[in-house]
């Protein structure tokens, strides 16, 4: 992976400008494109498939123009290039992280073969964090590094009226042959002046959209950023450490806005109880709702910290009143010294074992992330399959440490010289394999990760899984549809160790025990 530091980077003013062929028209043709992953990665891609908000909101900045979503998850390669072929896109707009980067470059470069005038921008994670290996690929033309709402309309008039893009805060380009920077963009202060998405855009997607064994999702942005510093998270980063939120009563309009047939509204936040006030007076919006209201039969699902609930547990009694099912915790270890040394998660254990405990008196499932470290011994795969049976939790995911471009760990590692970062393979930081030399013979690793997946939640328990359906999360009708069975197929994979090996070895890595 190509990776320069800030340092290193040429600004734009200082570099000859860049123009293009003005487009003569009124309204510009694009097309928005979410990736699939390389098919080297596993990925949870099966586990959870949501909406592509990100290119929604991008959509909803740009009303004046003609603009079409394909979600290259749920089509074929043809579907792509048909597209193309008879829509005609003047701009391709493409979202990306990490471990997309390989197949967004594919794709670039087939919209490039068929339409040589393309203006092809990319943005999204990739984009931001890592802009020369996302510019390391002749078809990009222009990268967006922050915000594109703000962003898009004035990038879309340069392109439209061949215009320099020197002036247009937060992208990147080559002019000369060098990668340049125009100055930072600011951030958007009120996210109340956002647009609302328009749904009609993945209106034909709109059924194939789930997560996990809750069923079809539709998905809510309350806050953006998050105001802690996890070693590993690229939330932070990307926000510039701020904590931005929308007020109660736009979510309550954007939950009104979410299409028809969900199961399950998700807030997609990072953090979404950080203002307890503000989450208190959302319930309580939700709540208050006449009974005939579309959203009073909706499963919620939310991303909180479990000092969250221990600080006020009163948060997971009302919104269990509104009828939140299930809470993602970022608990990532059973060892205070790793929370506190490695990821700097500023949280301890006992916060997790209260959370938890708060969380099934309320009948509220716990969807519990754990970070697997490649210096682990069996010793600490055992210890920590004896916390998630012990504590119950439904719906653990287990990760192993993924050094994400731009976050302190990864910088520490290449300090530590652990990670060569221009050996670094971007489809294997797809959160289930690992990129640095792990303790355990590889092969050996990958067993004890398939060994927490056998073991724990509602497939190591019968009795989890009966609180999981009794708890109102998920219907037995629902896991016999083509989706619910998707996912059973993917907790199967994730069950066996050659999935995990399939990625180094196309890779033409040589894997032995």
């Amino acid at each position: 992976m190509l990776i320069k530091s800030i340092a290193e980077r040429t600004m734009a003013a200082d570099a000859p400008p860049l123009t293009r062929t003005p487009i003569d028209v009124d309204q510009l043709r694009i097309l928005l494109v979410k990736p699939d992953i390389s098919g080297v990665c596993v990925g949870f891609t099966s586990l959870a498939r949501v909406p592509p908000l990100d290119l929604l909101m991008v959509a909803a900045s740009a009303p004046d123009h003609n603009i079409r979503i394909i979600d290259m998850r749920l089509e074929e390669d043809e579907d792509f290039e048909k597209l193309i072929e008879e829509f005609d896109p003047h701009v391709l707009g493409v979202t990306a992280y990490t471990a997309e980067a390989v197949s967004t470059k594919e794709l670039c470069l087939r919209a490039r073969a068929l339409n040589p005038e393309l203006t092809i921008v990319q943005g999204g994670y990739h984009a931001a964090m890592a802009p020369d290996d996302a510019m390391d690929e002749s078809s990009v033309d222009l990268l967006v590094l922050g915000e594109a709402e703000s962003t898009f309309t004035p990038l879309l008039e340069a392109i439209r009226k061949g215009e320099g893009f020197e002036e247009i805060p937060g992208i990147a380009y080559l002019s000369g042959g060098e990668l340049v920077f125009t100055r930072t963009a600011a951030q958007i202060k009120d996210l109340d002046t956002l647009p609302f998405a328009d749904w009609s855009l993945v209106e034909q997607y709109s059924k194939q959209y789930y997560l996990n064994v809750m069923g079809i999702v539709g998905t809510v942005e309350t806050t953006r950023g998050c105001p802690y510093d996890c070693s590993f998270c690229s939330v932070w980063v990307f926000n510039e450490r701020r904590y931005r939120k929308k007020s109660p009563e736009r979510v309550l309009e954007e939950l009104n806005r979410l299409p028809d047939g969900i199961d399950v509204a998700a807030f997609v936040d990072d953090e979404f109880w950080v203002d307890e006030k503000r989450a208190i007076e959302m319930a309580d919006l939700i709540i208050s709702q006449p009974e005939d209201w579309r959203g009073k039969d909706w499963r919620y699902w939310a991303q909180v910290r479990t000092s969250d609930i221990t600080r006020r547990p009163a948060l997971v009694e009302k919104w269990a009143d509104a009828g939140l099912k299930v809470l993602l915790l970022g608990i990532e270890s059973v060892k205070d010294i790793e929370l506190d040394r490695l990821h700097n998660k500023r949280n301890k254990v006992t916060h997790a074992v209260q959370a938890l405990g708060i969380m099934r008196e309320h009948g509220v499932e716990a969807w519990g992330c754990f970070i697997v470290n490649p210096e682990w011994e069996e010793k600490d795969f055992l210890e920590l399959e004896d916390f998630v049976r012990h504590h119950e939790i439904a719906f653990p995911q287990f990760t192993v440490l993924t050094p994400l471009p731009g976050t302190p760990l990864t910088d520490g590692m290449i300090a530590a010289g652990i990670l060569d970062i221009a050996k670094l393979e971007s489809q294997l930081l797809d959160f289930l394999h690992a990129t640095t030399r792990t303790r355990l013979p590889l092969i050996d690793f990958y067993e004890r990760m398939a060994s927490l997946y056998e073991t724990t939640g509602m497939r190591g328990s019968l009795s989890v899984y009966k609180r999981a359906i009794r708890n109102g999360v998920m219907s037995r009708e629902w896991l016999q549809t083509e989706m619910g069975r998707r996912v059973r197929r993917f907790f199967s994979e994730l069950c066996e160790v050659d999935g995990y090996i399939r990625a180094h070895e196309l890779l033409g890595h040589e894997v032995s025990a």
